[in-house]
C-alpha cells in the first residue's frame, strides 16, 4: 500500500504538505493540493479514515457506557448524545456493559477509557459498581439517568414527581388493587420513583404490591407475583419491563388486562397500548453532551440537572357537547402538510366519531375559492396561506374569540414569532399557526468545508470560503460552485432558482429585497418599486440567472428535489419542503448545511387554520383546530415531513436528528421582517394580486423582454393604480 512519502514523491512535494492535505488542513496552494490529490489516485491510496479521524480527534473523544441497547431508553440517549458532540466536532465511542453482571464489565471499561484518552465520559450505568466507583479525575464526566453516590454532574428527570403524577392518575380512576414494578432500588431513578408512588399511594384505599426484579429475572418474578391476577393496574418503571408484562398476562391468563401504566420515552407517533407517562430520553442526550462539552471548553457544568418531565400526553381531542351536524369539511392549499393531514385526520375520526373530509386545491384554485365563499359555503375549516390571512381573515374567516372567549390562551404554547403573523389581524385573532415555516439557505457543507476549494475561493477572491451572510457573497460563491464559470467546480450549479408562477417569482425576489431594507415601505409610509433598493433586488436575482440550471425550478418542491440531487451547491426554500433532502435517495443527506437567509430577514410561508365564517357548526370546527395545531398531534406532523407550530416539537430529538435544520428554523420567526403596509393601515392588502405584480417584473427581466429598471418602473405603475390608496401620498 502506497505510503505518504510515496505519494509526495509522485507529487513532488514535501510530506508534510501531503499530511496537510490528508487530513484537511494546512496553508497549501491548490496547485499543490491537486497534485497530491492525483497522486492518491494514481497510487491508489485509500486514507484509514478512523484513524486519521481519531489523530485529528485525539482531545476531541468522548465516550458514552449504556448497559444495552435493547432499551429505547438508552437508544434514543445515545442517538442523541452523538449527534450533538459529532456536530461539535467530538468522536464518540459507545460501551456496553453487557452481562447479568454488570459490575465487572464497568470496571474494565473504566480501564479501557483511561488507556484511550478519552477527554470525557456519560455515563448511563447498569450496576451499583459505577454508581460508587468514580472515573479517573483526568476524564471529564456526566452521569445520567442514575444519581451517583459521590459528587459529580448529573442530569436526569425528576422521577419522584412522576410517581406522584401516575399515583394521582390512578387515584382519579378509582383503581385500588396495584402492582409497582421496579428494577433495584440501588438505582436513584427507582428508588425516586418508588418514593413519589409511595407517598400518594399512603393516603388513599390503594393496596399496593411492591415488586423489585433485574432483567435476568423479570418473566419468573412477574409470572410468580400473586398480586398480579387480582390488579386492577400495573405500574412499571420502564416501558421495556411494561412490554414483557403484557406479553406474558396476554400469554398465560384469561380475561381482561389490568390497566398498564409505564414511565416510557417519549413516542413521536401514537401507540396505544400503555397509559405512558413520557420522559423526554433524547433530550437528555443533547443535554448531557452540551454539559459534558460544556465542561471540557472550560465552562462551569451543574452538579445537578432535572429535565422537565414530559408527563401524560393525550392524544385524544378535548369533547364538546355541542354534536356534529356533518363531517368537519376542511379546504387546504396543496402543500406536504395537506396529504398529512388526510392521515393525520384519520384519528381525530376515531377517537370522536366525526369524520373529516380534506380537499385539497392548487394555489390559484384555492385563492378563486377564497373569493367566492358566500353563505352557502360547504367548508368548516379553511387552511390558508399566511400571506393570504391579512386579505381575507374579515371576508372569510370567524374572530375565534367569538367562539371561545378564552382561547388566546393556548397560544403560549406555540413557537416565538407565530402567533402574531400566523393568527391575528389587527388585534382580532382569527387563526391558529398550522405549518409556520420560514426561508433558509440550505449548502453541501463538504463543498464549503474542503480545504481544495477553500484554497481556489481564496485565491480566486480574496477571501475565505464562508456561508454567505449577503446576497452579493452568495452570488459569487454561486458563481465559484458553477461549471460553466468555474471548469474546476465539483457540481453543476452554484444555486438553485425558483420561479414557477409570478407568486413564486415574488417569493425569490422579496428574500432580496427584505435583505436591503426591512419592510416593503419606506420612512415616508411609500412603496417606490423604481427606488434603488428595489432593482438592486431584480439585479442580484438575475446575477443567478447565470448560476443555475436553465429549467428553474417552478415550485419549492422542485428546488428540495434538485438541491438533493447533489448537483447544485446551494438552495433557498421554504423549510416545510425540505424533508426530501434526507430521504433513502437523497446524495446529499449527509453533507446538508444550513444557516440564516444572507441578509437575516427570511420570509414567512407555510399556513395557518381558521373557522369558515360561514360553518353552521364553528364549535366543532375550532376543536378540530386546536387538536390538529397541539402536542403531540403536531410533532407526528412533523415527523411525516411537515412542520410544527409547537414549541415541545423543537426540544423532541427524533424529529430534530432527522431534520437538523429544525435548530434554526425555531429562531428563524422572529427574524423575520417585511411588513407590507405601515402598521397603522387598517385596510386589508392583497397579497396575490402584490405578488403577481412584482413576479411579473422579474419574469420581464429574466426573460430579457425588460432591463431591470423599467421591469420595476413598470411594476410601480401598476402598484399604484392597485394598492396607491393605501399608503401616504408622495411628499
Amino acid at each position: 500500500m502506497a505510503t505518504i512519502k510515496d505519494i509526495a514523491r509522485e507529487a513532488g512535494v514535501a510530506q508534510g504538505t501531503v499530511s496537510n492535505v490528508l487530513n484537511n488542513r494546512g496553508n497549501v496552494s491548490s496547485e499543490k493540493i491537486r497534485r497530491v490529490l492525483e497522486a492518491c489516485q494514481s497510487l491508489g491510496y485509500v486514507p484509514n479514515e478512523r484513524a486519521k479521524q481519531l489523530r485529528s480527534n485525539q482531545t476531541r473523544l468522548l465516550g458514552v457506557l449504556l448497559p444495552d441497547l435493547s432499551d429505547k431508553r438508552h437508544i434514543d440517549f445515545y442517538l442523541s448524545f452523538q449527534a450533538y458532540a459529532e456536530s461539535h466536532g467530538y468522536v464518540v465511542r459507545q460501551y456496553l456493559a453487557a452481562g447479568p453482571d454488570n459490575a465487572s464489565s464497568e470496571a474494565s471499561i473504566q480501564q479501557e477509557v483511561i488507556k484511550d484518552g478519552f477527554s470525557g465520559m456519560a455515563v448511563f450505568a447498569g450496576s451499583a459498581y459505577m454508581m460508587h466507583t468514580p472515573l479517573s479525575e483526568e476524564i471529564k464526566v456526566v452521569y445520567a439517568e442514575h444519581r451517583p453516590a459521590f459528587s459529580a454532574p448529573y442530569i436526569g428527570f425528576d422521577y419522584e414527581q412522576a410517581g406522584r403524577d401516575i399515583a394521582e392518575s390512578i387515584k382519579k380512576e378509582g383503581l385500588l388493587h396495584v402492582v409497582l414494578l421496579t428494577g433495584g432500588l440501588w438505582s436513584s431513578n427507582d428508588a425516586d420513583f418508588c418514593r413519589g408512588f409511595r407517598s400518594v399511594a399512603k393516603k388513599t384505599s390503594m393496596h399496593v404490591a411492591y415488586l423489585q426484579t433485574d432483567k435476568q429475572s423479570e418473566h419468573l418474578n412477574i409470572l410468580q407475583c400473586p398480586d398480579i391476577a387480582k390488579a386492577d393496574a400495573i405500574v412499571c418503571s420502564r416501558l421495556e419491563l411494561a412490554q414483557t408484562v403484557r406479553h406474558l398476562l396476554g400469554a398465560f391468563t384469561t380475561g381482561a388486562l389490568p390497566a398498564l401504566y409505564t414511565l416510557s420515552p417519549l413516542f413521536t407517533l401514537p401507540e396505544g397500548d400503555f397509559k405512558k407517562y413520557e420522559l423526554n430520553y433524547r433530550l437528555l442526550g443533547h443535554a448531557a453532551a452540551q454539559n459534558l462539552i460544556r465542561q471540557l471548553e472550560g465552562g462551569p457544568a451543574p452538579s445537578k440537572q432535572l429535565l422537565s418531565n414530559t408527563g401524560f400526553r393525550s392524544w385524544k381531542p378535548p369533547m364538546i357537547s355541542i354534536p356534529a351536524a356533518h363531517p368537519i369539511n376542511v379546504v387546504t392549499l396543496d402543500s406536504p402538510s395537506a396529504y398529512n393531514m388526510r392521515d393525520i385526520a384519520k384519528l381525530y375520526t376515531k377517537q370522536t366519531g366525526i369524520p373529516v373530509q380534506i380537499t385539497i386545491y392548487s394555489y390559484d384554485e384555492t385563492y378563486e375559492i377564497f373569493n367566492s365563499m358566500r353563505e352557502n359555503a360547504v367548508f368548516d375549516v379553511i387552511r390558508l396561506d399566511v400571506a393570504w390571512l391579512s386579505f381575507f381573515a374579515q371576508k372569510i374567516l370567524r374572530p375565534l374569540e367569538e367562539i371561545d372567549p378564552h382561547i388566546a390562551k393556548e397560544l403560549g404554547a406555540f413557537l416565538a414569532g407565530t402567533a402574531g403573523p400566523y393568527g391575528y389581524v389587527g388585534d382580532t385573532l382569527y387563526a391558529f399557526p398550522s405549518s409556520p415555516s420560514t426561508q433558509l439557505l440550505f449548502y453541501r457543507s463538504d463543498l464549503f468545508s474542503n480545504a481544495m476549494y477553500r484554497r481556489m475561493f481564496q485565491e480566486q477572491y480574496g477571501c475565505e470560503l464562508t456561508v454567505p451572510k449577503t446576497f452579493e457573497a452568495y452570488n459569487r460563491i454561486a458563481a465559484f460552485f458553477t461549471r460553466s464559470i468555474n471548469p474546476d467546480s465539483p457540481v453543476e450549479f452554484g444555486s438553485t432558482l425558483t420561479l414557477g408562477s409570478t407568486a413564486v417569482a415574488c417569493s425569490e425576489y422579496l428574500a432580496r429585497l427584505f435583505a436591503l431594507q426591512e419592510n416593503l415601505y419606506n420612512e415616508n409610509n411609500q412603496v417606490v418599486l423604481s427606488d434603488p433598493p428595489y432593482v438592486r433586488a431584480l439585479e442580484l436575482l438575475l446575477e443567478i440567472r447565470a448560476c443555475s440550471d436553465p429549467n428553474y425550478c417552478s415550485w419549492w418542491r422542485n428546488t428540495a428535489s434538485a438541491f438533493a440531487g447533489g448537483n447544485t451547491a446551494m438552495a433557498i426554500m421554504y423549510n416545510n419542503y425540505a424533508s426530501p433532502l434526507v430521504a433513502y435517495t437523497s446524495k446529499v443527506r449527509s453533507c446538508i448545511g444550513y444557516a440564516m437567509m444572507p441578509g437575516g430577514r427570511p420570509l414567512l410561508g407555510g399556513g395557518c387554520m381558521g373557522v369558515s365564517r360561514f360553518t353552521d357548526q364553528p364549535e366543532q370546527a375550532l376543536n378540530f383546530i386546536r387538536w390538529y395545531c397541539s402536542e403531540p398531534v403536531a410533532s407526528a406532523n412533523t415527523f411525516l415531513g411537515s412542520v410544527s407550530p409547537c414549541e415541545a416539537s423543537y426540544d423532541n430529538y427524533e424529529i430534530v436528528n432527522m431534520y437538523p435544520w429544525l435548530k434554526r428554523v425555531r429562531s428563524s420567526f422572529t427574524a423575520a421582517r417585511g411588513r407590507r403596509t405601515p402598521p397603522a393601515s387598517q385596510v386589508p392588502f392583497d397579497e396575490r394580486r402584490f405578488m403577481s405584480i412584482i413576479g411579473m417584473a422579474v419574469k420581464n427581466a429574466y426573460s430579457g423582454a425588460l432591463p431591470p429598471q423599467q421591469a420595476m418602473n413598470y411594476a410601480q405603475k401598476l402598484f399604484d393604480e392597485q394598492f396607491g390608496h393605501i399608503y401616504a401620498p408622495h411628499p
